[in-house]
Formats: structure tokens, C-alpha cells, sequence
């Protein structure tokens, strides 16, 4: 298992090299193996990696994939778990009272005995929505990885057009909306966000605004 995980790590301080670095990464493979036969692989491929992270942040295009793989992993993966969970488990973090989809009808007013079965019918409706936005960062995930812009922006507009779907449906149920508004707040800084690094990408590889995605 050990030897498992010193290989993982070390390929990957390997691919956080690019093309200029070849002749050092094969360096660090042989002085790697060598380690493997001290007994202390893991010990050197984390130093491996951390020294490739160092080079990484001395060079504009390495700094930009630190920020890709940044965005990628720490928010568009944890807010699909977020929102694919609470699509499909009920989790309540998104709602008021901590009841879930169904914590979000206003309660007191005319309209609650009225809708009440109208909304309960509705729920599946409004948690599909809440699915197609999770799954739709899981997809921005992907391609942002390939550096397929154009298909980040087609996956954008379809969640923009799922948050705007939700939190229309959610106003004419008389539902709380609050929580769903400040999603689509989210996701909007989110997607600039994501905006803001292709465009950086495309600064770096000018071709990479002009190619069609595969």
C-alpha cells in the first residue's frame, strides 16, 4: 500500500512538470527508485512534489494551473456534493428550518392550506432542478480540467437557466426563496470566477480561445 501511494505521488509531482522540465523528472524517477530500495519512497516523492509545486509558482502558467485545479477541486466538486445531496438525500443545509424542500413553504398565510398539495407534488420538479445544478459544476469540473471553454460556457448557461427555473418555480408556490436566491448569487461569482481563469488561459495559449473542444 505504501509503495502504492509513493508512486501516486510521485507521478503526479511528475505531471506538475511540463515539457522543460523532462530531463528533471526523469532525474527524480531514478533517484526515486533508488529510494524505493532505502525503504523511504513515500519521504522522497512528497519532497518531489512539493518541490514541483515550488517551481510551479515561479512560472505564470503554473501558478495558473495551481488556480485551475484550486477552483476545480475546492469549490465546484464540494458544491456539486452539496447540492447533488441535497437533490437526492433530503440533506437540509440549503433550506430554512433544516427541513429540507419541504422546510420551505411559508407558513401562516392563506395560500399554505391551498398549495400545500400542490408544492408536495411539486418537490420532485424542484429537486430535478436541484440535481441538473449540481451535476452541472460536476461537468464544469470536467471540461475546466481539459481547458474546454466553450463547453464550460454552454454547461454555465444551462445551471443559470436551472437557478433562474428554481427560483421562479419557488416564488409562484409561495416558497421561501431566500436560500434559493442566494445560490444563484453563488453560482454567479462562481462562474465569473471560472470566466476570469479562462480568460487567463487564453492570455497564456492564445490558440486555446480559437480551438474547437473535442
Amino acid at each position: 500500500m505504501k509503495a502504492t501511494v509513493s508512486r501516486a505521488v510521485m507521478a503526479l509531482a511528475v505531471c506538475c512538470l511540463d515539457e522543460s522540465r523532462r530531463e528533471w523528472s526523469a532525474a527524480m524517477l531514478a533517484e526515486f527508485e533508488a529510494a524505493v530500495t532505502d525503504g523511504k519512497p513515500l519521504l522522497f516523492a512528497i519532497g518531489c512534489l512539493a518541490a514541483a509545486w515550488r517551481e510551479m509558482l515561479t512560472r505564470e502558467r503554473g501558478r495558473f494551473v495551481l488556480t485551475n485545479y484550486a477552483l476545480v477541486l475546492g469549490v465546484m466538486i464540494p458544491m456539486a456534493a452539496l447540492q447533488i445531496g441535497c437533490a437526492l438525500l433530503g440533506l437540509p443545509y440549503l433550506y430554512p428550518g433544516q427541513h429540507g424542500l419541504s422546510g420551505a413553504l411559508l407558513e401562516g398565510g392563506t395560500h399554505e392550506g391551498l398549495l400545500r398539495g400542490v408544492y408536495q407534488a411539486a418537490i420532485p420538479s424542484l429537486a430535478f432542478l436541484q440535481l441538473l445544478i449540481g451535476l452541472g459544476h460536476l461537468r464544469i469540473a470536467w471540461v475546466m480540467l481539459n481547458r474546454d471553454w466553450a463547453g464550460v460556457t454552454r454547461s454555465g448557461m444551462r445551471m443559470l437557466a436551472a437557478a433562474a427555473t428554481l427560483i421562479l418555480f419557488m416564488g409562484v408556490l409561495f416558497l421561501d426563496s431566500t436560500q434559493a436566491l442566494l445560490q444563484g448569487a453563488v453560482l454567479a461569482i462562481e462562474l465569473a470566477a471560472v470566466s476570469m481563469v479562462a480568460r487567463w488561459h487564453v492570455q497564456l495559449s492564445p490558440a486555446a480561445g480559437t480551438q474547437q473542444p473535442g
